[in-house]
C-alpha cells in the first residue's frame, strides 16, 4: 500500500496521470470503482451552514489516520483532502441537505442582485480560504494531495438562483440581462478560483482535481448539468463563452458533463486545455437493480472516440465485464479513465486491476 506522496512510489501514479492527461499511449485505462449501492435518503434534512473554523489538531490526527488505514490511493486514482465548500451559496443560494445529497434553494430577486456584490465579504468565501490555509498548515504541503474546489459552472449557478423554467424564459424575454447576469456568476466564480488555487500545494509542477486526477499547472473542476436543456447554438450564445473564460483563468480545467448534454460535446472538446468527464447516467435502485437513464455506452462510441482524438476522457457510471470491454475495444487505454459503480467488486478488479495495492 502506498501511504501518501512521501512514497517513492507515488511518482510513478504521477507519471502515469501525466501520461493519461496528455492523451499518451498506456497498456490500460485508469481506474477508480466501487461497490453498486442505491442512493439513500438524508437521515436528518437540515439547511447547510458556513463550515466553522477547521481545528488544525483534529484535522492532522484525523488525516493521518485515514492514509495509515486507506492509503493513498484509490484503485488508480487519488484520496484527496479538501476543504471545498457548495459553490452556490457565492451567489446567495441557501443550501440543503435532503434527499442523499445537497440542493440549491433559488435565490434569484432581479437582475441587478450582483452588480454590487463582493464575493470577498461572504463568510462562505472567507471560510474555504481560512480552512484552506489552516488545513495546509496542519498537515504540510507535500505529505497529502489536496484536490481543487469544484463550482457549479455558469448554467448551473444560473439555474440553481432561478431554476429551470425561469432560466428558459429569461432567454426569450430577457436575453441580454441574462448574459449580464452569467458575467457577474463567472467573475465570481473566477475571482474564487483565483483566490483558492494558490493556496494548494503543487506538487511536481501540478496539482489534484476533485475527481481524483493529478494535473499539470493549477485546476479548477466545474459542472454543466443544466447544459442538457438548451441547443447547441442557445449554449453557444449564452454559456459558452463563461466556459471559455473559466477555462482562460487556469492552466488545467476539468469539466463534469452528462451524456444528457452530448450536443455540446465538439464545443467543449474545442477548449483546448480543458479535461473532460462523461456521467452515462443510471439508477441503482433500492432492490438491486440498475436502470439505464438516458444515452448509454454503446450509443455515444463515435463522440467518445472524438473526443479522444482530441483529448483524455474520463467516463462515470455502471460497469460490467462486456462494457469495459466495449469501452476497450473502441477507445485507447490511454487517456481513459473508467470510474463508476459495479456489482461485483472483487471480480472485476482480479481481471482489470492485478497488481491493485503494490
Amino acid at each position: 500500500m502506498i501511504r501518501d506522496l512521501k512514497d517513492p512510489r507515488a511518482d510513478a501514479v504521477i507519471r502515469r496521470h501525466e501520461r493519461y492527461w496528455r492523451n499518451e499511449p498506456d497498456a490500460r485505462e485508469l481506474f477508480q470503482l466501487q461497490q453498486a449501492s442505491p442512493l439513500v435518503d438524508t437521515a436528518n434534512p437540515h439547511t447547510l451552514e458556513p463550515p466553522p473554523p477547521l481545528d488544525m489538531k483534529k484535522y492532522a490526527t484525523d488525516t493521518a489516520r485515514s492514509y495509515d488505514e486507506n492509503g493513498l490511493l484509490t484503485d488508480d486514482l487519488f484520496r484527496m483532502l479538501g476543504t471545498g465548500i457548495t459553490s452556490e451559496a457565492l451567489v446567495g443560494c441557501r443550501i440543503v441537505v435532503r434527499a442523499g445529497t445537497h440542493w440549491a434553494e433559488p435565490c434569484f430577486t432581479d437582475w441587478h442582485q450582483l452588480d454590487g456584490y463582493r464575493v470577498q465579504d461572504s463568510l462562505w468565501y472567507q471560510r474555504l480560504l481560512e480552512n484552506t490555509q489552516r488545513a495546509v498548515e496542519a498537515v504540510g504541503s507535500d505529505t497529502y494531495p489536496f484536490c481543487c474546489m469544484a463550482f457549479r459552472g455558469a448554467v448551473d449557478m444560473a439555474e440553481a438562483m432561478m431554476k429551470g423554467g425561469r432560466l428558459i424564459d429569461a432567454i426569450i424575454d430577457h436575453p441580454q440581462e441574462l448574459k449580464d447576469l452569467l458575467a457577474r456568476i463567472t467573475d465570481i466564480t473566477i475571482e474564487t478560483a483565483l483566490a483558492h488555487a494558490p493556496l494548494l500545494p503543487m506538487y511536481d509542477g501540478g496539482q489534484f482535481n476533485s475527481y481524483g486526477i493529478w494535473t499539470p499547472g493549477r485546476t479548477v473542476t466545474f459542472t454543466v448539468d443544466g447544459a442538457c436543456l438548451f441547443s447547441p447554438a442557445c449554449y453557444e450564445e449564452f454559456f459558452l463563452p463563461c466556459d471559455i473564460r473559466l477555462c482562460e483563468a487556469l492552466e488545467t480545467p476539468f469539466v463534469h458533463t452528462h451524456a444528457a448534454a452530448r450536443q455540446h460535446f465538439s464545443a467543449w472538446t474545442e477548449i483546448s486545455n480543458l479535461g473532460m468527464q462523461c456521467v452515462i447516467d443510471q439508477a441503482y435502485l433500492p432492490e438491486g437493480r440498475n436502470l439505464p437513464i438516458g444515452p448509454q455506452l454503446p450509443d455515444l462510441l463515435s463522440e467518445f472516440e472524438t473526443i479522444r482524438e482530441r483529448k483524455s476522457l474520463m467516463l462515470y457510471g455502471f460497469w460490467d465485464e462486456s462494457m469495459i470491454d466495449l469501452s476497450g475495444h473502441d477507445l485507447p487505454p490511454g487517456g481513459c479513465a473508467i470510474t463508476g459503480m459495479v456489482e461485483d467488486l472483487d471480480a472485476i478488479r482480479r481481471r482489470y486491476l492485478p497488481h491493485k495495492g503494490s
